[in-house]
């Protein structure tokens, strides 16, 4: 057997590759509800997925086929963003991740256990979880997709967190009427960038993404707080305008999360192998972090596999393919904050023009 923790799109591409590989897989995670957010799914992503059979789960009431991306970034004027795969989709993530678990409930070889996993032990050709509800699991290998928590974490692979990004957020019932084109936008600030996106279901997201130590006191307990930054963003302010939701804002606390970049020192230890944000979790601003979820959540589980029949290469594979990825996206994350000097003294800024180490 092999244990799958958490049933994010990682953890529920895991379950399914090992279970389309013949695999016995339990998958152990408590069943919250989750937010509903918008996220970008790539054109690779999207490949991903239908190696899995799934490409169906991106009917109407999940995804929107994308029409474009737009930024303001590097200067004042409105550009187009051109992706060399494709546009993708805008998704209604927490409507994805319950589509694909439902898909995932009717496997024949995968259990799931609705509870948490408090430790993790370490066996010679396994590994042992223990869980909240008192009992425990011993598998041949794990694979720990449980975010930015990252269960496995600890002493020997300690998260490095490496900025203080967060989002300010919420997601927008448009006016009846309101038809906007299924396009993001993103556009740079002071403070940070906004980000807009259409969702499915007639619904906008909306997102300000600074450090959390930038933005000011009482924007989560104030919407009018939250509103009076749009001021400064002048192609989503005309968005909002345009759609009848600037004057709504304020009635609106935004919620808070995380979105920091962090890492774990390593990918895989003895029977464990980590994938999408257990693993990396990075700035959300290249949409690469479904793609690279469905990708991590698929190549852990026939890694993993490998380490079950004596073969380790497959794992030493993975590890090595995740950091050459985790390397460029941190290059080039830097080299697009790198484009956007209108505001290189402001602190937001400064700190994403230093130097890699």
């Amino acid at each position: 057997m092999i244990i799958v923790v958490g049933a994010g799109v990682a953890g529920l591409a895991a379950s399914r590759r090992l279970s389309m590989q013949g695999q016995e897989v339990t998958l152990v995670s408590p069943q919250e509800p989750q937010p509903s957010f918008g996220e970008t799914l790539s054109e690779r992503g999207a490949v991903v997925l239908t190696s899995l059979g799934w490409a169906s789960c991106l009917d109407e009431t999940v995804a929107l086929r994308s029409q474009g991306r737009f930024s303001v970034w590097g200067g004042a004027g409105l550009r187009t963003v051109q992706d060399e795969d494709g546009q993708g989709y805008l998704l209604d993530k927490a409507r994805l991740e319950q589509v694909l678990f439902e898909r995932v409930q009717k496997e024949m070889k995968v259990s799931i256990r609705q509870t948490r996993v408090l430790s993790l032990e370490h066996q010679a050709e396994g590994v042992i979880a223990r869980l909240a509800d008192g009992s425990s699991l011993e598998a041949k290998a794990l694979i720990d997709c449980t975010g930015r928590a990252a269960v496995s974490a600890g002493a020997a692979a300690e998260r490095h967190r490496l900025d203080r990004l967060v989002a300010a957020w919420h997601v927008f019932d448009l006016p009846e009427g309101a038809e906007p084109l299924a396009a993001s936008l993103v556009e740079a600030v002071e403070l940070g960038w906004w980000y807009l996106s259409p969702m499915p279901g007639h619904r906008l997201m909306v997102g300000l993404f600074s450090d959390s130590d930038l933005l000011p006191d009482g924007l989560s307990r104030d919407g009018a707080v939250w509103a009076g930054l749009l001021g400064c963003a002048d192609a989503a302010r005309v968005r909002m305008e345009s759609l009848g939701l600037d004057s709504k804002m304020a009635d609106y606390t935004p919620k808070v999360s995380a979105a920091a970049s962090c890492t774990v020192s390593y990918f895989v230890e003895g029977r464990i192998l980590r994938a999408g944000d257990a693993g990396a979790a990075m700035d959300p601003l290249a949409a690469n972090g479904l793609a690279t979820a469905l990708w991590s959540g698929s190549q852990a589980a026939q890694a993993a596999v490998a380490l079950t029949q004596g073969n380790s290469e497959p794992a030493r594979a993975y590890e090595k393919d995740y950091l050459l990825g985790l390397v460029r996206h941190l290059n080039s994350q830097h080299a697009l904050y790198g484009m956007e000097q209108r505001y290189a003294a402001q602190p937001f800024w400064q700190r994403r023009h230093r130097p890699l180490e």
